[in-house]
C-alpha cells in the first residue's frame, strides 16, 4: 500500500469553536480538504466556496418561494399527494360549504359534476350502480363513528347526491347548519371516506 502524507491534513472535533488549524502559517499549507466535525461555520471555508454557499442559499430560497407561488396557484384535483407538505398539501380535496338545501327537508348532500366525476366517480369501480345508488361507508374523524351514504346520480339537475342517512347521521347528529364548511377525503387503506366538519359558523 503506498504511503499517504496525511500530516497537512486537519481532524480537530470543533463544536463551533476556532479550530487551531486557522492560524494563518498553519492555513497556508492546508489541503483543500477538510475534515472538522463543527457545529457552527467551517473556517476551512474560502471567500470564493463561502460566496457560492451564499448563492445556493439564495437559489433554495427562490426555488422554495417558486414551489409556494406554485402550489398556491395549483388545484391538484387528485388522490396523489405533494411532496411538499409543509407548503401546500390539503387532503380535503372534497369542500363544501353548506346551502340551505343541503340541510334543509330535501335530505340531501348536493356534490358537484365536475368535482365528483373527478374525485368520487373513480374510487367507487366501474361497477358503480349510478342511476339506483350505490352504498358509501363514511367515517366521521371528529366523532370516530362509521356511517352510510347512498351515493348517486340527480339526474334532473346533472349533480350528484350523497343520501339515505345525511339528515338522520350528519345534518342532525353533527347539528350542521347553513355556512358550515365539510370536507371529504378517500381513505385508500381503508376503502372509505373520511369526513370532517372544517368550520362552523
Amino acid at each position: 500500500m503506498p504511503f499517504v502524507d496525511c500530516s497537512n491534513v486537519c481532524t480537530h472535533l470543533t463544536l463551533g469553536t476556532s479550530c487551531p488549524c486557522s492560524d494563518s502559517a498553519i492555513a497556508e499549507t492546508k489541503p483543500n480538504v477538510c475534515v472538522d466535525l463543527s457545529l457552527g461555520v467551517c473556517l476551512c471555508t474560502t471567500t470564493e466556496s463561502g460566496s457560492s454557499s451564499k448563492k445556493r442559499k439564495h437559489d433554495d430560497k427562490a426555488h422554495i418561494g417558486s414551489r409556494k407561488k406554485a402550489c398556491s396557484n395549483e388545484v391538484d384535483r387528485s388522490w396523489g399527494y405533494s411532496t411538499e407538505l409543509m407548503l401546500c398539501d390539503d387532503p380535503w380535496k372534497i369542500k363544501k360549504v353548506l346551502k340551505e338545501s343541503d340541510v334543509g327537508n330535501m335530505s340531501r348532500l348536493l356534490l358537484g359534476r365536475d368535482l365528483a366525476q373527478e374525485l368520487v366517480l373513480p374510487v367507487l369501480g366501474a361497477d358503480a350502480d349510478l342511476n339506483n345508488g350505490t352504498q358509501v361507508s363514511i367515517w366521521d374523524v371528529d366523532t370516530n363513528s362509521m356511517h352510510s351514504l347512498l351515493f348517486k346520480k340527480w339526474v334532473s339537475s346533472r349533480s350528484y347526491v350523497f343520501i339515505g342517512s345525511w339528515v338522520q347521521d350528519f345534518v342532525i347528529r353533527r347539528a350542521l347548519k347553513k355556512g358550515d364548511e365539510i370536507g371529504l377525503h378517500w381513505d385508500p387503506y381503508n376503502s372509505h371516506f373520511n369526513f370532517s366538519v372544517l368550520k362552523a359558523i
